[in-house]
């Protein structure tokens, strides 16, 4: 008896020892191939050329004889889609693994893995399977006719394309279902007689001895004919292929021959369909070479995945003899008949539809949001790059971001799974969470409207300023929101009564929680290096364009977008940043502050230095599709005429005033910093346990803004910069000499600058004061009684030319006040600086190129009072281009005023440098510049001497902001 066991053990170790060295030779085969190392390209024989063509011939004929052998052993039943189902789930999860090790798949191989029947990602397996679920129909039929008969027409089938070398029957290389399925049958044939019992004469085995020779000949000799005839091996592998009648005989003459000579390898069933998922799904065979060239490596791999493979079979079979639940599904029955089944599943599937119809519809109209927060992504309802010229967002979202607009829906699905998992009731949780999508994609199609970008996370952290964002919506749709609220609240009372939704088990609801906040969760590490969401995202076709974010929401969608924007890296570490490399920086600036304030008599914080940011400011003028009746901007014209002026490239259209902000009171460019940055107030600033700004030179320091202080963090930041005060309406210093002009919401310039004048005259010494106007915010109604005055002409609709004429009649009060504002400043006996500036153009223009120089061109000037005049303060000369971070130096030098180190290198950079292009984010690498003549100058263009400047500033914001600050324990800053 133990004797037998011993035996029988044996006869399974053999088996499983034959099976696995057949899986290494066909993995082995399969990884060359993909590969494709050089004995296979350069088109000369050679004896690895010869190995390979025999190994391939041969993996062939194992995959046949697996075939076979198959149909032979396996019994064929409807219990086999379960294995389908199994197979299926393997696949995912080598999916998953692969991706995992490689970080990074295709759509299509996504695709291919969730839609294996309908994109034939592995037809083998699929082939294998459907004969083997008819099995017992195959072998009735089979046995109507004889064996010679049959054979001779599968001889018909695999001969004729073999030698003609057309593919008249569609059977291609054997990578399908049709050769699958005909070689399982054959084996199913077999099956119906007794292999073992077959007569075999002399010509039989003659016959079979020749085609053994034939298929070898032809493995070893196509190449070097091939080779002779061709000049190339496109040929050599004609017959290496499963449907080369040459290798379906050998197969056939193996398996014979195994069965005549009872060699009893018994194919696992799981063992065979992995090793046929394997064969035929390249998405595996490619990330299993992932780049290896060895064939060292690639055997390794071969003998590893065949392992696998193994194992996994093992596994599967264990799982399958103990798990029943599958059986119990009506198409798993296998007293009935496939068309039985086939009726009971459409049964099944009807009534559970009828069941849970409307959780169908909630995941329909989401899918219909989601589409919706595309759409209105595109005011002009055009595609990103294309224009509504070529295609429209409605077709580029639907055929083109498919896949991107399923990610969506999934998204507000898991939303909806949240807010029900709280709730617990349907109804509510459903129309809730309707509401919540809508009015956050009607807010990003308001902001997208006005200024070219969606809602960014760092602006829902400015919940206090909410009320005055609504109060720049329009009337009308508010009004609308209230009635549709009441609407939907009528809705959600009758629904809940009259169509009352069965209520889910906690674990499903508190199921639903987890992974909604874990897939939200998961994407503050979005745009960390090497994050394994951040990879999967990028493979599945996420593409943030954070340069661009309005074209990011029209490829994301909308909620996509944001997320993607909550992961924020400030800048990527400089590769030479290091406490010796920034003490040797401090030690080169230190040497030119000392040169340059040898020939400089005062210090800045005697000076009184205005910042004024006024709101939208740009003369309609100077644009080329824009002609103005009149010119609104006649007296800031004159004075740029006489002294320090130009144009400030701006970083925004239509937007972005807290960035100017930035970059004027730190002298650090947005450019410099990640993409993924689009609000330094908000993302920067919070992050930075210290902060030099220009106002921390003097002794006092105010901010005044006559509006809402919250927008932008505001109150936060000008705390941490070291303002003394904050003047905004409702905070502990008043906004005094409260002016409006016409019906504008907002305080006049005129109220701004008589503020500021109150500040001027209440310090006696030198301060700082960071004003910031309101007065030209959007939108631009019919405010003002003098709009008519300025009629424009240009190739635009009248919506627009009526936005342009009313902002124009705005910048004429501006210029206005700033004439009364400079008059009254030079009759001040101490020293006063204005630098004024425009902070972007309103995003009002439409024939204007988005990011083209004009776009971003703002008026500027500095001017200093007669007193400072009189002190050593003078006029540069002209200075056409200038970026935000030009104009500490500007002053310093205008002033006459000595500067620290720091204010040396934006000295330096001011004078040497070309401008920098700020609004091109480019995360620091390949940065632009603008030269005096309005030309762009890449950074390989520039000098060595510009290279270094430049360098160093990017070394110094890195410390400063993201880095060590090792700056701020030195003498940077300090002002000798």
């Amino acid at each position: 008896m133990a004797y037998i066991k011993g035996e029988n053990m044996v006869k399974k170790l053999y088996s499983a020892f034959m099976i696995y060295v057949a899986i290494v030779i066909v993995t082995f085969s399969l990884l060359i191939t993909q590969a494709n190392p050089a004995f296979l390209q350069n088109n000369l024989l050679s004896k690895r050329l010869f190995a390979y063509s025999l190994l391939n011939n041969f993996s062939n004929v194992i995959v046949g004889v697996l075939l076979i052998l198959m149909g032979y052993q396996i019994k064929g039943n409807i219990k086999f889609i379960k294995k389908y189902v199994y197979i299926y789930v393997v696949n995912l999860l080598i999916f998953i693994g692969l991706f995992l090790w490689t970080r990074n798949f295709t759509i299509q191989n996504l695709y291919d893995t969730v839609l294996p029947i309908t994109r034939n990602t592995y037809p083998i397996v699929f082939g294998a399977i459907s004969a083997l679920l008819i099995k017992d129909k195959l072998k009735n039929w089979f046995k109507k006719y004889r064996f010679p008969v049959i054979l001779s027409g599968y001889t018909i089938v695999f001969t004729l394309p073999s030698i003609f070398n057309k593919d008249i029957f569609g059977i291609g290389n054997g990578n399908n279902a049709i050769t699958a399925f005909l070689l399982v049958a054959l084996g199913i044939v077999f099956s119906n007689v007794e292999v073992d019992k077959l007569h075999i004469n002399k010509k039989v085995i003659t016959l079979m001895s020749i085609s053994v020779m034939i298929n070898i000949t032809l493995a070893l000799s196509m190449p070097f004919i091939s080779w002779r005839i061709r000049g190339d091996f496109s040929t050599a592998y004609r017959f290496n292929v499963l449907t080369s009648i040459s290798v379906v005989a050998m197969s056939i003459v193996i398996f014979i021959v195994g069965q005549k000579l009872k060699i009893n390898i018994k194919v696992p069933e799981y063992t065979s369909l992995l090793a046929l998922l394997f064969y035929s799904n390249n998405y595996i065979v490619e990330k299993t070479v992932n780049g290896s060239i060895s064939l060292k490596i690639l055997f390794f791999k071969s003998c590893i995945v065949s392992i696998i493979i193994v194992v996994l079979g093992w596994l599967l079979l264990k799982i399958d003899k103990k798990d029943l639940s599958l059986e119990k599904r009506p198409l798993l029955d296998d007293s009935k008949s496939i068309n039985v089944c086939v009726r009971s599943l459409m049964l099944y599937i009807v009534t559970n539809i009828k069941k849970y119809s409307f959780s169908i519809m909630n995941i329909i109209i989401l899918y219909i949001l989601a589409y919706m927060s595309f759409i209105l992504m595109s005011p002009d309802f055009s595609a990103p790059h294309l224009g509504k010229d070529y295609t429209n967002i409605f077709f580029y979202t639907f055929f083109v971001r498919q896949h991107m607009l399923i990610l969506n829906t999934i998204l507000f699905y898991l939303l909806y799974r949240f807010i029900y998992g709280i709730i617990g009731r349907f109804w509510i949780s459903v129309i809730l969470n309707y509401v919540v999508i809508a009015v956050a994609v009607v807010a990003d199609a308001i902001k997208i409207h006005y200024r070219t970008e969606p809602i960014l996370p760092a602006e829902v952290t400015m919940v206090s300023a909410y009320g005055d964002i609504l109060s720049m919506v329009p009337q009308f749709i508010l009004w609308i929101t209230v009635i549709v609220i009441i609407i939907l609240i009528c809705i959600i009372i009758y629904c809940e009564r009259k169509l009352p939704q069965n209520k889910v088990k906690w674990r499903f609801r508190i199921l639903g929680i987890v992974l909604a906040v874990l897939v939200y969760g998961s994407s503050t590490r979005i745009n960390h290096e090497g994050s394994i969401v951040g990879d999967f995202l990028n493979s599945y076709g996420n593409l943030p364009t954070f340069e661009n974010q309005e074209q990011g929401a029209q490829q994301n969608g909308a909620l996509q977008q944001f997320l993607n924007n909550i992961d924020v890296t400030i800048m990527k570490k400089e590769t030479d940043y290091s406490k010796k490399k920034v003490d040797k920086l401090v030690r080169k600036y230190s040497k030119l502050a000392n040169e340059i304030n040898v020939t400089r008599d005062n210090n800045l914080s005697t000076q009184t230095v205005i910042f004024n940011l006024s709101e939208s400011l740009a003369n309609p003028n100077r644009l080329k599709e824009v002609e103005l009746s009149h010119n609104p901007l006649l007296y800031i014209d004159s004075v740029k005429k006489n002294t320090t002026s130009g144009l400030m490239i701006s970083s925004g259209l239509g937007g972005g005033t807290a960035n100017m902000e930035y970059m004027t009171l730190t002298g650090l460019p947005v450019s410099n910093f990640s993409p993924t940055i689009a609000t330094p107030y908000t993302q920067v600033v919070p992050e930075s346990k210290q902060i030099l700004t220009i106002n921390g030179y003097f002794k006092k320091s105010t901010a005044i803004h006559p509006y809402n202080g919250s927008f932008y963090s505001r109150k936060a930041v000008y705390q941490k910069f070291g303002f003394q005060r904050f003047m905004y309406l409702g905070s502990k210093y008043k906004i005094n000499h409260k002016m409006k002009i016409g019906s504008n919401p907002y305080l006049s310039d005129e109220t701004a600058y008589q503020n500021t004048l109150d500040v001027i005259n209440s310090y006696k010494n030198g301060q700082f004061i960071n004003l910031v106007t309101m007065q030209n915010h959007l939108p631009y109604s019919d405010y003002y009684d003098n709009s008519g005055d300025y009629q424009v002409s240009g190739d635009m609709d009248d919506g627009e030319k009526y936005n342009i004429s009313n902002y124009s009649a705005g910048l004429s009060y501006t210029d206005k006040a700033v004439q009364k504002f400079i008059e009254q400043i030079d009759k001040v006996n101490k020293p006063i600086t204005l630098v004024f500036y425009g902070d972007h153009l309103p995003g009002i223009y439409s024939n204007i190129g988005e990011n083209s120089l004009e776009a971003r061109e703002t008026d500027y000037f500095i001017y200093s009072n007669k007193y400072a005049r009189q002190h050593g303060a003078k006029n540069l000369k002209h200075v056409k281009y200038v970026s935000p971070i030009d104009f500490i130096a500007l002053t310093a030098e205008q002033t006459n005023s000595k500067v620290s180190p720091y204010y040396a290198l934006l000295t330096e950079i001011q004078k040497e440098l070309p401008t920098i292009k700020v609004y091109a984010y480019n995360n620091g690498k390949n940065p632009v510049f603008v030269n005096k003549k309005g030309k762009t100058i890449k950074y390989k263009q520039l000098t060595k001497k510009q290279k270094r400047l430049y360098n160093d500033l990017k070394l110094v914001q890195y410390d400063l902001t993201a880095g060590n600050q090792y700056l701020y324990k030195t003498k940077f800053f300090k002002i000798q």
